[in-house]
């Protein structure tokens, strides 16, 4: 009677929405520091995951690899419904482009959830 895809529409729909964290501004603009030749920003971030609590902080350029940047912890634990500030340090030639955070999943544990989301904000 139903279609293979209705009851994967079906499955979706009552199995739970699935949410991610959120990370703002969307377009944060980089400033110089009080550091000759360091360049920083300011991000806000929101854990709306019930089954994530640890994120991982990654600043890449336009073709996603890895650009080097300090940040207070590059890896953090942040409880369901906080928010964080996280400031991030870049040097002033950096070819950044996206502020990112990613979810980690604990190995070996028993969660509902075995999606990661990776959520980024393009530098202005």
């Amino acid at each position: 009677m139903y279609s293979t895809l209705s009851k994967f529409i079906i499955l979706l729909a009552v199995s739970g929405s699935a949410m991610a964290h959120e990370l703002t501004p969307t377009y944060p603009e980089l400033e110089q520091s009080y550091i000759p030749n360091v360049l920083q920003t300011k991000v806000k971030m929101w854990n709306a995951r019930v089954d994530v609590v640890y994120y991982k902080l990654e600043v890449t350029d336009a073709f996603w690899n890895d650009v080097p940047f300090i940040a207070e912890e590059k890896m953090f634990k942040l409880d369901y419904m906080q928010r964080r500030e996280i400031e991030i340090f870049l040097p002033s030639d950096t070819t950044a482009q996206y502020i990112c955070t990613r979810s980690m999943l604990e190995k070996g544990a028993r969660s509902r959830s075995m999606i990661s989301s990776k959520v980024c904000s393009k530098i202005k």
